[in-house]
C-alpha cells in the first residue's frame, strides 16, 4: 500500500509511532522499528513509500507492516534546505490539520502529485499555496466563487460584507486574498510562478489557508514549522 509520512513520534530507543496518510483508509498510525544502520532514514516528512503487507486488528490499533521501500525518489527534497522546508510544512499540516477516520482519497492524490513536483521542478517557492489551495478544493470546502468586496469567512465559507480580520478568533480573509485562494486549483503549477505578493499577503493567505482546513477538520492548531519555511523563502 502507498502512504506518505507526515508525523512520527519516540515509542522506544529503537522504535516509533509514525502516522502515515494512505489514499484508501486515511490517516493510519504505524509501529516502525528503526534499525542503527538504517538511523530511520526512510521515515522522513513526506517520504513516499510502498509499505508490503500492512496490518491493523482494528481502528484503535497500531498498524504493522512486513516491509517498506521507496515509491518515489527523494534525492532533491533530502539534499535542498527548501525543498526539506516546504516537505516539513506540507506533511505537519496535514498532521495537525487532518483526522483519523476521514475519508481522503482525493487529498491523498494532491499531496502525491506535490511530491513529485517537489523532487523535479525547479521552481517551488510557491508549491506550498499550490498544495494547500488543492487540498481545500479536494475536501469540497472551498467557494465556487467570489463575492465582489465582500470578506470570506473561513468556519462558515460564507461571504460578509465586513471588514476582513485574520486572528485566533476572528476568520474574516479579504477579497483578493479569497479570490486567488479560489483561481490557485484551477492554475497549471508552471503558473505558479508569477505569483506575486508582498510578505504580509503572502503569509496571511498561507495561514488562511491552514486556518481553513483546520477550522472545518481538527480544529486549530499551531503550525511551528511555518517560521523555518518562511525565514528560508526570505
Amino acid at each position: 500500500m502507498k502512504a506518505i509520512v507526515i508525523g512520527s513520534i519516540p515509542y522506544s530507543d529503537s522504535s516509533r509511532v509514525v502516522k502515515v496518510l494512505t489514499r484508501d483508509e486515511g490517516i493510519i498510525p504505524v509501529f516502525v522499528r528503526i534499525s542503527k544502520k538504517s538511523g530511520g532514514a526512510l521515515w522522513h516528512p513526506l517520504a513516499l513509500l510502498e509499505l508490503n503487507d500492512l496490518k491493523r486488528k482494528n481502528s484503535g490499533s497500531l498498524a504493522t507492516f512486513k516491509s517498506a521501500e521507496r515509491s518515489g525518489k527523494a534525492i532533491n527534497t533530502i539534499q535542498d534546505p527548501k525543498r526539506t522546508g516546504v516537505a516539513f510544512f506540507i506533511a505537519e499540516v496535514l498532521d495537525k490539520s487532518l483526522q483519523e477516520g476521514a475519508h481522503l482519497e482525493t487529498v491523498f492524490d494532491v499531496v502525491e502529485d506535490g511530491i513529485m513536483l517537489l523532487e523535479s521542478d525547479d521552481h517551488i517557492a510557491n508549491l506550498h499555496f499550490y498544495v494547500l489551495a488543492k487540498m481545500i478544493a479536494a475536501l469540497g470546502l472551498m467557494p465556487e466563487h467570489a463575492e465582489d468586496g465582500m470578506s470570506l469567512h473561513l468556519e462558515t465559507g460564507e461571504w460578509y460584507d465586513v471588514k476582513p480580520l485574520l486572528s485566533k478568533t476572528s476568520f474574516l480573509l479579504k477579497n483578493e486574498l479569497a479570490e486567488l485562494m479560489i483561481r490557485i486549483p484551477g492554475m497549471d503549477f508552471a503558473d505558479m510562478r508569477n505569483l506575486s505578493l508582498n510578505q504580509s499577503d503572502r503569509k496571511e493567505l498561507l495561514l488562511a489557508m491552514v486556518m481553513f482546513i483546520q477550522l472545518h477538520h481538527a480544529g486549530l492548531r499551531e503550525i511551528k514549522s511555518y517560521d523555518v519555511l518562511e525565514t528560508i523563502f526570505d
